[in-house]
């Protein structure tokens, strides 16, 4: 009876186990609003965290480009206030800033007065700044501008320029989907290139060693080993290289981080709500000693960023204009003349609609993977996202009926509206190579 009296007791204590509140860490709750004047006399709007008990110092946070509001960075404010530090979180200027247009040292100038605004407010004589991503650029800026910022530190910061950071992590986002062959350079490699070249990637060569080099302050560098995001193998590098002559910085790796230290289900290719457990343990750790020089190397390995070659005069903006112009003009202008005139062969209107809804479909799937990041591309067959299968086997029929509509012409009756069509069927082969649709 004794033992099956005890397994009544456990499992009334599991049952009341279940029921009743477990103990949660305290979250921490906004004390006060702050009103600031940043670069160029901008307003900006911050909230301030407090802890419960004496704070140890205080801290600004800065985000990297998807930081838009404060509470985008409201998991980060929660962490450091039950370190015991102080946080003040703003929401980030609505001009002067977009996906096309960004000046790291105007978003500097906004995080130093950021500091002095903490500062003012909260009687804290020490004050930090911590920057994520992009804001791990911005973050090492200030503190070269303001020798009253008394530390700092980053998560996630790129070694590499924008772009090449970019391209890196596009290629992981593809091959996580199991995406292999020409897309994986077309996409990730060719697509970065041209938006580069067409000036749509601001600040894609930004360089952060020169800032690092500068900087005087002690520094945190933190990465997660599942960062697909920010080449932490090669970033951290850098950094170590840069802060060489440095006295005091630490160089970290958090075990189990994903992007931004997250916390992720999915080997860094998802985020969950909450930080990553080492990553506070790591923090509070330097934050008690800040001196000396702690450089951890990576135990872990990556796949290799690679660099962008610049665009050569034939990959150019203008010269894809000028192929773009002689396509559409060539299949879409020849083809719908070709049906009203009723001039041409079968082939040649057959070339007109093949290469139209090519061109337009490899346009339509570049869009999209750059506006989704990479992500949901369909279904993924043989290593191509069915979408992708479906351009390169309409680019292969276009060939198909160039070269039927090219052995038609041996007849002078049949080459009558044929002209255009074939110009473009003609431009259309290197072009298609070129972006990959007639490659493997």
């Amino acid at each position: 009876m004794l033992p099956w009296g005890k397994s009544r007791l456990a499992a009334a204590i599991l049952v009341l186990g279940s029921v009743l509140p477990t103990a949660q860490p305290a979250q921490a709750s906004p004390s006060a609003n702050v009103t600031f004047t940043g670069a160029g006399g901008i307003t900006l709007h911050g909230t301030v965290f407090r802890p419960d008990g004496p704070a140890r110092s205080a801290i600004v946070l800065q985000g990297g480009s998807d930081w838009r509001t404060r509470d985008n960075l409201r998991v980060q404010a929660e962490m450091f206030t039950r370190l015991g530090v102080t946080t003040l979180v703003y929401d980030r200027r609505t001009s002067g800033y977009s996906k096309t247009q960004r000046d790291y040292g105007v978003l500097a100038d906004d995080l130093v007065s950021a500091v002095r605004a903490l500062r003012a407010q909260s009687g804290t004589k020490e004050v930090g700044v911590w920057g994520v991503s992009e804001g791990a650029w911005v973050a090492p800026l200030a503190a070269t501008r303001a020798a009253d910022i008394s530390y700092v530190i980053t998560v996630g910061g790129s070694g590499l320029g924008g772009a090449r950071q970019t391209s890196w992590y596009w290629g992981n986002v593809l091959r996580h989907q199991g995406i292999s062959g020409s897309l994986l350079t077309t996409l990730p490699v060719e697509g970065t290139r041209f938006a580069i070249g067409a000036g749509l990637f601001p600040e894609a060569d930004y360089d952060p060693v020169p800032v690092l080099r500068r900087l005087k302050q002690p520094l945190l560098a933190l990465w997660g080993d599942l960062d697909i995001n920010h080449a932490p193998v090669d970033s951290s590098r850098i950094f170590a290289e840069a802060l060489t002559s440095h006295p005091d910085h630490t160089i970290r790796f958090v075990a189990g981080g994903g992007p931004d230290l997250y916390a992720t289900s999915d080997a860094g290719f998802d985020r969950l709500p909450r930080v990553v457990p080492g990553y506070s343990a790591a923090v509070e750790q330097w934050l008690a000693d800040r001196r000396g020089v702690h450089v951890e190397t990576a135990a872990f390995t990556q796949r290799p960023t690679e660099a962008l070659r610049p665009l050569a005069w034939w990959e150019s903006v203008w010269a894809q204009g000028i192929a773009l112009v002689l396509l559409l003009g060539g299949f879409v202008v020849g083809g719908v003349v070709s049906l009203v005139r009723r001039r041409g062969t079968r082939s040649a209107r057959w070339l007109a609609g093949l290469g139209t809804a090519t061109v337009a479909g490899f346009v339509a799937l570049l869009g999209w993977a750059q506006v989704s990041g990479m992500k949901d591309l369909g279904p993924v067959i043989a290593g191509r996202p069915l979408p992708w299968l479906a351009v390169q086997a309409l680019a292969v029929a276009t060939v198909v009926a160039l070269a039927v509509t090219v052995v038609g012409l041996r007849k002078p009756d049949r080459q009558r509206g044929t002209i255009a069509p074939l110009v473009a069927g003609l431009v259309f082969v290197p072009w298609a190579v070129y972006w990959g649709l007639l490659v493997p």
